[in-house]
Parts: structure tokens; sequence; C-alpha cells
């Protein structure tokens, strides 16, 4: 398990943006946050199930490499593109809820650190547990 902890760090950042958001429905809140428990708890055990396999194996072959890049590749298709589309949608209310000029260039502005934040945990995420030599 303490391989999993930048994991559980990304994934607890996630789930407090869902979760403090005011633009989201109780029921919709609940089900973003049952998702990425369920895709949590299936990267994780498919995961050990493929170190497993190639546990005491030397060197290790090209096909733990594959198996295991697909596989990361795959999940992080399944944590970012929902979350790129959340906060999406997130910034489209803010944006649209706020009337002044000021206002709305401040939440384009704070586009770019978000951006930022959400490319370097994307990268991260593939490159510390999908990275092949």
């Amino acid at each position: 398990m303490q391989q999993y902890t930048g994991f559980f760090i990304m994934l607890a950042l996630i789930l407090i943006v869902i979760i403090l958001n005011r633009y989201l429905y109780i029921w919709a809140k609940a089900v973003i946050v049952a998702y990425y428990a369920v895709v949590s708890y299936v990267f994780i055990t498919v995961k050990n199930k493929i170190d497993t396999q190639y546990e005491n194996v030397l060197p290790v072959p090209d096909a733990y490499w594959d198996k295991n890049s697909g596989w990361v590749d795959k999940i992080a298709d399944f944590l970012f593109w929902p979350l790129l589309g959340i906060l999406l949608f997130i910034y489209y209310k803010w944006f649209t809820s706020v009337y002044s000029k000021r206002a709305k260039i401040l939440v384009l502005l704070s586009l770019i650190p978000v951006g930022a934040i959400f490319l370097f945990l994307t990268f991260m995420f593939v490159f510390a547990y999908g990275y092949r030599p």
C-alpha cells in the first residue's frame, strides 16, 4: 500500500474539489465519489495482480512493462477525462455566475494554474505508475 501514497494524495485532491464544490448536486457528488472509488479499487487490484505475476522474475521482461504501462494508461483515461469534464463544467458554472468583467477575467486567469496542476497530476500518475525504462 505504500507504493500508492501518491495515488491516494492525488485522489484526495480530486475528491476535495468534487465534495467542496457548490455547483454540483449532492447526488452528483455521491455518484462521482463512487465512480472514483470503483476505479481506484480496480486500478489497485489489477496493478497488484500484474506486479505479483512478475514478482521474482529477473530481469524484468518486456511483457511486464507492456502490461503495466497499458494498464496505467487505460486507468489514466478513466481518472482524468472525467475530471477534465467536471472541471470544465465547474468553470462554466462559475464563469456564468459572476457578473463583473473583472471577476470574469479572474475566473479565466485561474484556469492557468488549475490547468498546470491538472497536467502535472496526469503526468505524475502516468510517470510514477506506468513508466517503462
